[in-house]
């Protein structure tokens, strides 16, 4: 018997031992594959898996962090290449003004809301308002963001609120809304403000979270310098940031201004923002180094020690200058003529306003300055004419002359005006509001509209026609006298005027 034999016989005589080990191999190697094909389909996230209800999910893996922010970087967040600072000004009973400045359209109920949080005094204690009602989460994921990543000081006590909302295509990633009391004598004592992140452009990307990330430390960059800006170095917010910005930016004058006039990319605001975001972000993405390139290792340092100022204006900031070029002192125009004035400043000219007769023409922000007067919406006779430079400290400087009108063949047609309500003169009157309308005509063009009533200016209307719903019950009974007058484009003017007796 061979060996071969042998070893049949053997496993005959012992085939029940062989049975038994058979079957616990075949079981440790199902075992095995079962456990492969569960890892495989862990880390296969777009095949879908079947749930309890016939439904499909996709299960998702997040992306390792590093990989998040070359994903991000590569597209970055949408921010508007225009618009402009939407701004206004509010006196206050004490002789303050609240001035409410933003970079973007102001919503009214986000204000408010923000408004209620009041002081948020750390970062913890920041307002999260979720206007989606998807994120209840993502508030304490951006605070710790904050908290790791962002340069943060006092400042952060006068950050209200973030809000989060689906703005939908706006043309923003996020805005900053900031407001400041500025005291009679020019110091601005308070500021506050608040951040809202646009979820529109994002809510499909798996990278969400960063893409909210990276927004808001754009606009918390506008929160931390404008914050100092305004409090620490009492810089309005029509004023250029400091000296010391451009000198290691570096960046020119010429070039760059406080507001959108030049565009988004060349005001000052946005470059640092950029600055501030790409500087302590991590995600390295800086929209504007296109044009001005990264900013310079002194901007961090900038950032960190500047704020604590005051150090702007400096001392050495002198007023600008300007003098009027055309037309010349006592000239005599006609028609369409140029305005025009050069100005200067040491450390720049920020805008030339041109006026006259104490309204302003237009204004220029860049050399040459000029604007065109129309002479022929004036009327024929002297008129006063001034130029009034701003330099990046809001210092003024102005220069004025005086011009002579003489349009020949001027329209010196007395406009026609007519009260067509009430229809009678004249009217009697027993209670309740009084619909009160007038028109006029001219042989050119008419130019506005008024109403008094027994002489007292109540209302204007630049248009050829004018209505208006007068509250009677308030008056006592009496005579009072209802005159319309109209004027024309060069100021010719005719009235006329009923009797409206209230009984």
């Amino acid at each position: 018997m061979n060996k071969f034999e042998g070893i049949l016989s053997f496993i005959k005589k012992h085939y029940r031992i062989f049975y038994i080990v058979s079957i616990f191999v075949v079981i440790v190697l199902a075992s095995v594959g079962l456990a492969y094909v569960k890892n495989f389909r862990a880390v296969a996230p777009d095949e879908p898996v079947k749930i309890e209800g016939g439904e499909e999910e996709k299960t998702e893996e997040q992306p390792a962090p590093e990989e998040a922010k070359k994903e991000v970087a590569k597209k970055p967040p949408k921010y508007s290449s225009g618009g402009n600072i939407s701004g206004s000004a509010t006196p206050n009973s004490d002789g303050s003004t609240t001035v409410v400045a933003s970079t973007g359209a102001v919503d009214s109920s986000d204000q408010a809301a923000a408004a209620a949080a009041g002081p948020s005094g750390s970062i913890a204690d920041i307002e999260y308002i979720d206007q989606t009602g998807k994120y209840s989460d993502l508030g304490n994921q951006l605070k710790n963001y904050m908290s790791s990543n962002l340069l943060v000081k006092d400042e952060v006590n006068s950050l209200y609120s973030i809000i989060v909302k689906n703005a939908g295509d706006s043309g923003w990633a996020g805005l900053y809304s900031g407001s400041y009391t500025i005291q009679p004598n020019g110091d601005i004592t308070s500021a506050w403000g608040y951040v809202t992140l646009n979820t529109y452009y994002y809510e499909s990307s798996p990278y969400f979270v960063d893409y909210m990330k990276l927004v808001l430390s754009h606009e918390y960059g506008h929160h931390y310098t404008l914050y100092h800006k305004w409090v620490k170095w009492d810089l309005g917010m029509s004023t250029r940031f400091p000296d010391s910005y451009y000198t290691v930016r570096p960046l020119t004058k010429a070039t760059t201004t406080y507001d959108y006039s030049l565009g988004w990319g060349n005001c000052d605001a946005e470059i640092i923002a950029e600055d501030y975001s790409y500087l302590y972000s991590g995600y390295g993405y800086h929209a504007m180094a296109g044009t001005y390139g990264y900013p310079s290792a002194g901007t961090r340092t900038w950032l960190v020690n500047e704020p604590s100022g005051p150090s702007a204006p400096p001392a050495s900031d002198n007023p600008p200058t300007v003098s009027i070029t055309a037309p010349a002192n006592g000239a005599t125009i006609s028609a369409s003529v140029a305005f025009s004035a050069d100005a200067s400043d040491d450390n720049g000219v920020t805008k030339v306003a041109f006026i006259i007769d104490s309204t302003t023409l237009a204004e220029d922000t860049s050399a040459p300055y000029s604007a065109t007067l129309n002479s022929a919406g004036y009327s024929n006779g002297v008129h006063a004419l001034k130029a009034v430079a701003t330099d990046s400290a809001g210092q003024t400087a102005e220069s004025s002359v005086s011009i002579t009108v003489n349009n020949a063949g001027a329209d010196s047609q007395n406009p026609t005006v007519s009260i067509t309500q009430p229809a009678t003169n004249p009217y009697s009157w027993v209670s309740g509001n009084l619909s009160l309308q007038a028109t006029a005509t001219d042989n050119v063009a008419v130019s506005k509209i008024e109403f008094y009533i027994n002489n007292t200016l109540v209302a204007t209307e630049n248009a050829a026609q004018i209505d208006r719903i007068w509250p009677w019950n308030n008056v006592g009974p009496g005579n009072y006298t209802l005159k319309a007058k109209a004027y024309d484009t060069t100021n010719n003017s005719a009235e006329t005027s009923i009797v409206i007796n209230k009984t």
